[in-house]
């Protein structure tokens, strides 16, 4: 009897207090018949009453998952490059990384790898955008099905603090889950163009007006706004997704079409026509997934209704 209450008390997953007050049980010297009865019947009805309490919490604990979200329904994307410190183990956490020797850890995720596609050559450019690519195409194709979609970083991510929010709860109310915008002193064209070829901005807004016409009043609208949501980080339904995914590539596309971009090199070699500082055009490669961050704000303000946003802090 006492092996068995020692080995429960040394139970990790065992209410600390709870360990406590049976040791102290334990270490009763004297073993009088009423008094080892008494510790008996107390320990029994100790170990009842916590068997009980134990089950009915993981019982309201699975409950409270199964309502909140199901891992099949939601798949959120951490888009990396390079190992960084994983604090997160649910299931519906996937990494995506360009190749495996990127990944020198062992992570307890599903990892996908971008090895191949359209995008493959212009990773550095498109940033995490060349992994959503890839990602997408396998949605196309019904190798990956989930309900909903999200992308975070390596280094960014939605703060749900302790729990996963209960999306079916959230998505009755909202249309899409983004991070909090950031509030800039002057608007995002003034913005891009301080920091970034500022004519690039203005060959975007161009093609929207030629090929995606109905966003163009919001893309003008969008250039004067100081608010901006950046990083490309969001969770949506999966129609919304396929529409996002089609809206950001199709302008994206065009605009490597125009400035006959098929690989890093060229928008490395046309960067640095325009910066002096290595640092600097080593800096603006990253053209494309650059331009996407502006492209995915025109969308989210003409898709979804601004007043449907569900914004999160990121950490």
């Amino acid at each position: 009897m006492n092996n068995f209450l020692k080995e429960f008390c040394s139970n990790k997953k065992v209410n600390k207090s709870n360990q406590i007050i049976l040791i102290n049980l334990l270490n009763i010297k004297n073993e009088s018949l009423i008094l080892l009865l008494f510790k008996i019947l107390l320990i029994l009805s100790f170990l009842l009453n916590h068997i009980e309490r134990e089950y009915y919490i993981y019982e309201m604990i699975n409950k409270h998952n199964k309502i909140k979200t199901n891992s099949s329904s939601l798949k959120i994307f951490i888009m990396t490059h390079k190992d960084f410190d994983n604090h997160r183990y649910n299931p519906i956490y996937n990494i995506v990384a360009d190749n495996k020797q990127q990944l020198k850890k062992k992570y307890n995720l599903n990892i996908f790898y971008a090895k191949e596609g359209k995008l493959f050559n212009m990773s550095r450019s498109y940033g995490e955008m060349s992994k959503l690519y890839f990602i997408y195409q396998l949605y196309k194709i019904g190798s990956i099905s989930s309900d909903y979609i999200g992308l975070s970083h390596y280094r960014r991510y939605f703060d749900f603090g302790d729990n996963i929010p209960y999306l079916g709860h959230i998505f009755e109310k909202y249309e899409v889950i983004l991070n909090k915008p950031t509030k800039m002193k002057i608007n995002i064209r003034k913005h891009y163009c301080k920091f970034h070829i500022c004519k690039n901005f203005d060959e975007i807004l161009d093609i929207i007006k030629e090929i995606k016409p109905d966003y163009y009043k919001t893309a003008l609208k969008t250039a004067k706004e100081k608010h901006i949501f950046l990083g490309n980080l969001f969770i949506m339904k999966k129609k919304d997704f396929f529409n996002y995914c089609k809206f950001v590539y199709d302008i994206l596309f065009e605009f490597d079409l125009r400035h006959n971009f098929t690989n890093d090199k060229d928008v490395f070699d046309y960067t640095k026509k325009y910066f002096n500082d290595s640092i600097q055009y080593h800096f603006q490669s990253r053209l494309d997934g650059y331009l996407a961050e502006r492209i995915s704000n025109i969308f989210f303000r003409k898709y979804f209704n601004k007043i449907k946003f569900y914004k999160i802090e990121i950490e």
